[in-house]
């Protein structure tokens, strides 16, 4: 039997182990989140089922390592996965996975300025950044051009 806690007794006690127990599982998805590469998985996801290789091509991280974050975020319960021969293939578990991932993002760029600011320096050419149809060669003579104006 779990033991009192610090002046509470009865009902106080009941009602505060289930508090502890009920917000311990809310962190689950927290921690399942608290990464940036994670929160990357599930949007590509969002659009829709992907086997391992392609996420970690997405998210530009090794296939072990896609694995060990989708590992998370399946103990999380926020993705399935389906084995087909060597294939896994991991989905959203439930659409409100995808509504939560877009509100997490809406409230982010509602309420951290460094989002508009990097949002702002990527569009302004002040973040590098090579669109993807851009060709090796393309990019290193865009890289060997010196500055742009604007950094000037």
């Amino acid at each position: 039997m779990p033991r009192a806690l610090p002046g509470l007794t009865g009902m106080a006690t009941t009602n505060r182990r289930f508090k502890d127990e009920i917000f311990e599982q809310f962190a689950r998805l927290g921690k399942a989140v608290a990464s940036p590469k994670r929160i990357e998985l599930l949007e590509v996801l969002s659009q829709g089922e992907r086997h391992v290789e392609a996420l970690a091509g997405a998210a530009s991280i090794s296939v072990a390592n896609a694995s060990q974050h989708l590992q998370i975020l399946r103990a999380a319960r926020l993705v399935e996965t389906e084995k087909s021969g060597v294939f896994v293939t991991y989905r959203l578990a439930e659409p409100a996975v995808a509504e939560f991932v877009r509100r997490l993002r809406m409230l982010a760029e509602n309420r951290l300025a460094e989002v508009e600011q990097t949002t702002r320096g990527l569009i302004e050419g002040r973040i590098g950044f090579a669109p993807v149809e851009m060709t090796a060669v393309a990019r290193v003579k865009r890289n060997w051009a010196g500055p742009s104006p604007s950094c000037q």
